[in-house]
């Protein structure tokens, strides 16, 4: 074990900093520009208008409002209350509701959505016991986190015995600019891919020492890129660090990034680059070891014709 760690504190010996690219300067958009935005540039005939407003009815039920009325989905959603009643009735029907008097809710059907994401993950049931034996090794809190637009989601979580004042639970999501887990997933984007989503940022003040500029945050990206791995501390919540590295698979793909959460001026803090990154790193190289290869593409059969039956 001690090798292992050793080997990895190797390669945690800090290069030259490359410097931060500058920010784009972004043009004003018209509500036409933000319509076509919110499409991903999908022509008029190829986007089903009735499919968002069905979607958007569904996230407008939270563990604070569990249970809506018609009136309430419509107000929501911005919908009149004529399609809010023909989705409600609709979901209602194929099961995704339920319905108390006036109200509606989820069932747990929903919850199959959810479920067949996180079983197709090639790392899902292999990562558990690894985060298990990490969390026990440190007595700190491990995630894994994956990048959805400009927040970060959380899909597997296993916390400490002594609780954070933040402790997001599975499909909890942040900012990604106030997280190392953001900051390294961004780091692993190329650049077409990270200008959109830096336009989606919403600068918003949670601690004196948030980031509130695209410059800020693309130092802390830059940072990422150069040396392999993210830390912050206090962005989102005022006593709370991290630190972050990618989960890759074993064609060296991102796939979603490990974490390390602990107290700020704890002794986790103190030691967080000496000795609990080699360990996070390790954890990380040991999902990507377990994970299968990428299996070889099947050719596609060739259709044979069947001669007719004899009459």
């Amino acid at each position: 074990m001690k090798s292992e760690i050793n080997a990895v504190k190797s390669e945690v010996a800090p290069r030259p900093a490359r410097p931060a690219a500058r920010p784009t300067p972004r043009a004003p958009a018209s509500a036409q520009a933000g319509a076509d935005e919110s499409r991903g540039g999908l022509r008029p005939d190829s986007y089903l208008q009735s499919l968002e407003k069905g979607l958007a009815v569904l996230h407008a039920f939270t563990a604070a409002r569990p249970w809506l009325t018609m009136a309430e989905v419509a107000d929501l959603t911005g919908q009149d209350r004529a399609a809010a009643r023909r989705a409600l009735l609709t979901l209602h029907q194929l099961g995704y509701l339920s319905q108390r008097g006036k109200h509606f809710g989820l069932t747990a059907k929903v919850l199959g959505f959810g479920y067949e994401y996180l079983a197709a993950l090639p790392f899902w049931a292999l990562a558990h016991p690894v985060l298990e034996a990490l969390s026990d090794e440190l007595n700190e809190t491990i995630s894994i986190g994956v990048l959805d637009g400009a927040d970060v989601v959380f899909i597997l979580r296993v916390p400490a015995k002594r609780l954070l004042t933040f402790d997001p639970s599975t499909g909890s999501r942040l900012p990604a600019h106030l997280h190392s887990l953001g900051h390294i997933l961004l780091a692993q984007l190329p650049d077409n891919e990270l200008q959109p989503v830096l336009k989606r940022v919403k600068y918003t003040r949670f601690t004196p020492r948030s980031v509130m500029t695209e410059q800020e945050l693309q130092d802390y990206i830059a940072r990422a890129r150069n040396q392999g791995w993210a830390s912050s501390s206090c962005l989102y919540d005022e006593i709370i660090g991290g630190i972050s590295v990618a989960l890759k698979d074993r064609q060296g793909t991102t796939l979603a990034a490990l974490n390390v959460s602990y107290v700020v001026d704890s002794d986790a803090e103190r030691r967080s680059v000496a000795d609990i990154l080699p360990r996070l790193q390790l954890a990380a190289r040991r999902i990507q070891e377990a994970m299968p290869a990428a299996a070889a593409p099947r050719r596609p059969e060739r259709t044979r014709t069947r001669a007719p039956d004899a009459p």
